[in-house]
């Protein structure tokens, strides 16, 4: 269906190639029928499918826009790091992207990424299709699946929206005598991106009134259609328009002052609503009520222990939260999850993810699916808080700078206990830390529980498992990886044996913490209902609350920072960025933040993975690779130049 659906599109461009006008190909008289197309409901349910197939990529190693930010580090020889088709989003991050090459050009469906404009077309064109006499399709089979590619066409113009700025809005598609200055279409300024975007979420949602709540939408997708779009998906989607509308990147911008249309108009607005806060509060209390009442919320492990943990949970400080954490992720659509990417696993020959971040096991080191290509970044330990819940510059009970890096053996404590490997030598860096840093950081000495069963990793080189033994190119560059996408269970040596679980796109914890940033914006004061949804998260990752730590002047140097709105909004950013950490969000964060000058400027650094055989060796830091931010450049990507020579109306993005 996808090929016949696309062929009709790319028929198209014949008729409108002469003019320049491909961008937005139209849908030719003279082709296959399209009634052909939803003869059938086997046939229109291949059309809805076809509309999900151009979600935007978070799984394949060389598509994924979750590369993008400073957690991930991908391999460092050349062949890979100085090839912009392999792991891309890193390359983003580098000012690889330009308007004559783009890397991950969603606008187009180049540079490894997919056409989001073919699939609004796609969409446009199954909306128009679909009709209620297609033989043994309901009636409600029909809304529904009619409302569900609203919001995926709602959704592919968000995530232009997100990566682009100002875009060209394609409510419908154009028709085949349409004149060519109807069919060259301008930007869009930001306002009217947003309200075409959010228009379209609340037609689905509610009637004219804007309370009305309609329901041909099913409220809760079946066990049989798990990652389809449904009401709870909907709503917690316009929550997050709602958010991004609200925050500085797109809410009375004037880094971007100059930046203007053919008639002088600015793309974005340039005086700040605060009243943007207040409607995202209320989308996301209406998103966090539809979900709870579905039963979602904060996951906690309940099961067995297994690997023989059961005797050690109540010893260690760490090991409840750590399964808490680990599971979350990979116990396949468990309550915690609202929306989840449900082709995982269906990549090319690339891989996935989780096959590119995950160790060889000494057992197979030619296990298939462990490519020890992604290392995470020193850069995001640095994010890590300490045992007692603040960052590291923060805690005065903590090791002070100069002995951070300081080697000393592995303790035998009851707080470490099962994630270190006691009597090993380490540095102090990687002690006292948070259950998040022991669930999730892979580091020299450290135990994971993989491969159906706990191992002791090795890091350095020349050893198994984790370095470099064998593979001149195949490890962690950085010395430190990540578990957070992988299963405990998983036998990596083959696909088969894989235990495969969808990526988190909206959870409740990224709920949670977004209603914490609306009402501290909107309150401006910072107050008991604030610190709750914080804590909801940090009490499932084992951390004390808010408002007991960050009033301690004996651990933190900042007492009171919670009390400001300033202090508070930093809180919950940094909250953000460490519950949501490898998931792909920390980029559009930062950025809807506008703090990428801030923090996207610092280069990758990792340890001496390459040549440290010994702990002296392995653990010096080394500067690996460079980032680049410049404001307000970085902030969106650039439009493709084709795009621009074939229609004179688009802007350029600033910088490009």
């Amino acid at each position: 269906m996808k090929k016949i659906l696309k062929s009709i599109i790319i028929a198209s461009v014949a008729l409108v190639s002469a003019t320049g006008c491909d961008y937005l190909d139209i849908v030719p008289d003279n082709t296959i029928e399209l009634t052909n197309l939803f003869e059938t409901k086997d046939k229109a349910y291949r059309a809805l499918t076809d509309v999900y197939s151009y979600f935007p990529d978070p799984n394949g190693v060389h598509s994924s826009y979750w590369l993008c930010g400073d957690e991930w580090c991908e391999r460092l020889d050349s062949e890979v790091a100085d090839y912009w088709g392999y792991c891309p989003g890193s390359k983003v991050m580098r000012d690889w992207s330009t308007a004559s090459s783009p890397i991950l050009s969603y606008w187009d469906g180049t540079g490894q990424a997919y056409d989001l404009y073919e699939g609004i077309r796609i969409c446009n064109i199954v909306l128009d299709g679909l009709n209620p006499n297609i033989p043994d399709l309901t009636i409600y089979e029909f809304n529904d699946w009619i409302a569900q590619i609203k919001v995926l066409k709602a959704y592919y113009h968000f995530f232009l929206l997100s990566w682009y700025g100002p875009i060209i809005l394609v409510d419908k598609n154009s028709e085949p005598n349409d004149a060519i200055e109807s069919i060259r279409r301008p930007r869009a300024t930001i306002d009217e991106c947003f309200n075409y975007i959010i228009g379209l979420l609340k037609e689905v949602l509610y009637e004219e009134d804007g309370v009305t709540e309609r329901t041909e939408l099913n409220e809760a997708a079946s066990e049989a259609f798990l990652g389809q779009v449904d009401r709870t998906i909907a709503k917690a989607l316009l929550a997050k328009v709602l958010v991004y509308r609200a925050s500085p990147l797109f809410n009375g911008n004037t880094e971007f002052a100059a930046f203007k249309n053919a008639e002088g108009v600015n793309y974005f607005n340039q005086e700040n609503h605060p009243e943007y806060w207040q409607e995202a509060l209320d989308a996301v209390n209406v998103a966090i009520a539809a979900a709870e009442k579905q039963g979602k919320g904060l996951y906690e492990y309940s099961d067995v222990y297994p690997f023989g943990d059961a005797d050690l949970v109540d010893q260690s400080g760490v090991m409840k939260y750590a399964y808490n954490l680990r599971y979350m992720i990979c116990e396949a659509w468990n309550k915690e999850l609202v929306w989840g990417w449900s082709s995982y696993g269906d990549v090319g020959s690339g891989g996935t993810l989780t096959y590119a971040s995950q160790f060889r096991s000494y057992a197979s080191q030619t296990a298939s699916q462990s490519f020890q290509w992604l290392s995470a970044s020193f850069n995001c330990l640095k994010t890590f808080y300490t045992k007692n819940g603040v960052p590291i510059t923060e805690d005065k009970t903590w090791f002070a700078e100069e002995d951070q890096m300081k080697l000393v053996p592995m303790p035998d404590d009851t707080y470490h206990l099962g994630y270190v490997q006691p009597g090993e030598t380490t540095i102090n860096f990687h002690l006292n830390r948070e259950p998040r840093y022991y669930a999730w950081v892979m580091f020299d000495r450290s135990k994971v529980r993989a491969y159906n069963k706990v191992m002791d990793l090795k890091m350095r080189s020349g050893e198994e498992p984790g370095g470099n033994k064998g593979h001149i190119t195949d490890y962690y560059w950085t010395g430190i990886a990540t578990k957070k996408l992988q299963h405990p269970k998983s036998q990596h040596e083959n696909a088969a044996n894989m235990i495969k679980f969808p990526l988190p796109l909206i959870r409740m914890a990224d709920l949670y913490l977004l209603r914490a940033e609306c009402a501290n914006e909107v309150k401006q004061t910072p107050d008991a209902t604030i610190w709750a949804d914080v804590n909801k998260v940090r009490a499932r990752a084992g951390l004390p609350a808010i408002e007991k730590v960050w009033a301690d002047g004996n651990i933190v140097n900042s007492v009171g920072k919670h009390l400001t709105q300033e202090g508070m909004r930093e809180i919950i950013q940094t909250e953000r960025m460490l519950e949501l950490m490898f998931e792909g969000q920390q980029y559009f964060d930062v950025r809807r933040w506008m703090r990428g000058v801030e923090l996207f400027n610092d280069p990758i650094e990792g340890f001496n993975a390459p040549d440290g055989t010994a702990a002296e060796t392995f653990n010096q830091l080394i500067t690996w690779q460079p980032r680049i931010f410049n404001s307000p450049k970085h902030y969106f990507q650039p439009i493709p130049q084709g795009e621009i020579d074939r229609n004179p109306k688009v802007d350029q993005n600033p910088g490009y």
